[in-house]
C-alpha cells in the first residue's frame, strides 16, 4: 500500500485537457471525503465544497479568470471554501484538503488541475463573483477550485531529478549548500 500513495504522489500531475467522460456522483463525494480527512488546527474542519457540473456555469469561470478550456472542458469544478471564523489557519487547513483530493483523483485514474490565487485582486473579484453565482455566504473565502476530468493528455510522473533538490534542504540549521 505504501508504495500505492507514493506512486500516487509522484503521478499526481496538471492535467489541462480533459475528455467528454463523465466523472461520477460517487467518485466526486469519494474526493470529498478524502479531502476531509486532511489535516487542520483543532479539528475544526473549516471547509465547504460546491461541486458545479453545469458547463454554462463552467464557462462563465474560465471567462472571468480567463481560464480556458479545462475549467469549461471539465467534468466537474469543485470550489473549495473556507470559514475564517472556524480556523485561523483556514486557508492552510483547506489547502491539505484540495491536496488529499487531488492526489485520490490520481489514484482513480482521474486528472485534476488547481486554480486559485487568494488575495489578490483578480481573485478576490472572482470571490464576489462566484459567491453571488453560486449562493456562497459573505463571510466564507473561497480558496481554489478543482477541476476534474478524465485524462485527455498524459503526463510522466514526477521523478527525484525533477523534484528533489538538496539545495532547498536544511538540517539544524540555513545553510547554503554547495553540491
Amino acid at each position: 500500500m505504501m508504495s500505492d500513495v507514493l506512486s500516487a504522489i509522484r503521478q499526481r500531475r496538471t492535467i489541462r485537457k480533459f475528455t467528454d467522460q463523465e466523472v461520477s456522483r460517487e467518485q466526486i463525494d469519494l474526493l470529498l471525503e478524502l479531502a476531509m480527512c486532511a489535516p487542520n488546527r483543532l479539528n475544526h474542519q473549516p471547509w465547504h465544497f460546491v461541486v458545479v457540473q453545469d458547463k454554462e456555469r463552467q464557462k462563465e469561470f474560465a471567462d472571468f479568470l480567463r481560464i480556458h478550456s479545462y475549467l469549461e472542458d471539465a467534468s466537474a469544478v469543485i470550489v473549495a471554501c473556507a470559514m475564517p471564523k472556524a480556523s485561523t489557519t483556514w486557508a492552510m487547513d483547506v489547502s491539505a484538503a484540495i491536496e488529499n483530493a487531488m492526489i485520490g483523483a490520481t489514484s482513480l485514474g482521474l486528472g485534476t488541475a488547481w486554480v486559485g490565487s487568494p488575495d489578490t485582486v483578480t481573485w478576490s473579484m472572482f470571490e464576489e463573483f462566484v459567491r453571488d453565482s453560486l449562493s456562497i455566504p459573505i463571510d466564507v473565502r473561497v480558496v481554489g477550485l478543482v477541476a476534474v476530468g478524465y485524462p485527455a493528455e498524459e503526463r510522466k510522473p514526477h521523478g527525484t531529478a525533477d523534484r528533489f533538490d538538496v539545495n532547498k534542504v536544511h538540517y539544524g540549521k540555513w545553510e547554503k549548500r554547495d553540491l
